[in-house]
């Protein structure tokens, strides 16, 4: 799609949701919602320590120390894995909380999850 198609449907779609909007009032709500950043509007949640607890990991040893391989197939069904990846994402891949480091293996950030004591 060029830029000239892409700017008149905007304007075409703008128009219509303007016509349809009942006052100013409305129309200034809709442009604040969709000004912000689709990801401040779904953060992700901080887990919890008892949700880190939940997870079901196995002893690993690196050159930097032991540390816990967190697997999505060995914690399927627990949303706590789904939850602590998505933080994880969210920071860039590294976060410290509740008294650990946790971080996403850069070779498999979708399936491992590692975490020690800080």
């Amino acid at each position: 799609m060029n830029e000239e198609l892409r700017d008149s449907l905007a304007q075409l779609v703008a128009n219509r949701i303007q016509r349809n909007l009942q006052d100013n009032e409305d129309l200034e709500n809709l442009l604040t919602v969709l000004g912000k950043p689709i990801m401040e509007a779904e953060a992700a949640e901080k887990p919890t320590l008892q949700e880190i607890q939940s997870l079901k990991a196995k002893e690993k040893t690196s050159d930097k120390g032991p540390y816990k391989l967190i697997t999505k197939a060995e914690n399927s069904g627990n949303p706590a894995f789904e939850k602590l990846q998505s933080y994880l994402k969210e920071k860039g891949g590294f976060v410290t909380l509740h008294g650990f480091k946790a971080w996403l293996f850069s070779s498999d950030p979708a399936n491992k999850i590692g975490i020690r004591k800080k």
